[in-house]
């Protein structure tokens, strides 16, 4: 009987994400012309889906179709990225802890999204929120580049990192 009901919830939750054999689904969340007009609030995404390889690394995995940039199907619905060749190995390491993601940046993403530290370049933050907290174990997502939340927050003309001083804690990064 204990066996039963841990398959029914391993179904439920492949099933959750849409799992089929050697596949499963994601959402990944970008901007959209038609949902949003002229982006009146940049930080508002849409969600689209993709089929992938599973994983066990499925929060990865979601980042990386995020960072692919749209597909033409995509496009054709109005859904904008910012061009993949911007969001190539910008990922240095993504780590899921105690309900947070830590997304560290490599320095590469100075010089590849120096334009997201405009008033709607920063909206693209919103897509990797949004596409990370899909998953139920991530609820806060907190950001530095080569391991420095300073460096991060500081280039988004945040000031200092906006979370405990526990979250923005090198180690995280590792």
């Amino acid at each position: 009987m204990i066996k039963a009901i841990g398959c029914v919830l391993l179904l439920s939750a492949a099933s959750a994400f849409g799992q089929t054999g050697s596949t499963m689904t994601v959402k990944v969340f970008f901007h959209n012309e038609k949902f949003n007009p002229n982006q009146i609030d940049c930080t508002k995404v849409f969600p689209t889906t993709r089929k992938i390889p599973r994983t066990k690394a499925i929060a990865r995995a979601a980042l990386d179709e995020l960072f692919k940039g749209t597909t033409q199907e995509e496009e054709a619905n109005e859904f904008g990225s910012f061009p993949p060749e911007n969001t190539k190995d910008i990922v240095k390491s993504l780590n899921v802890k105690g309900g947070v993601a830590y997304l560290n940046f490599n320095k590469t993403v100075y010089e590849k999204l120096g334009n997201t530290t405009s008033s709607c370049g920063s909206g693209f933050y919103s897509t990797i929120d949004a596409t990370l907290m899909q998953f139920p174990s991530i609820k806060k997502v907190v950001y530095a580049i080569e391991g420095s939340t300073a460096d991060f927050y500081d280039w988004q003309q945040v000031g200092e990192c906006p979370h405990s001083k526990r979250q923005c804690a090198v180690s995280n990064f590792r």
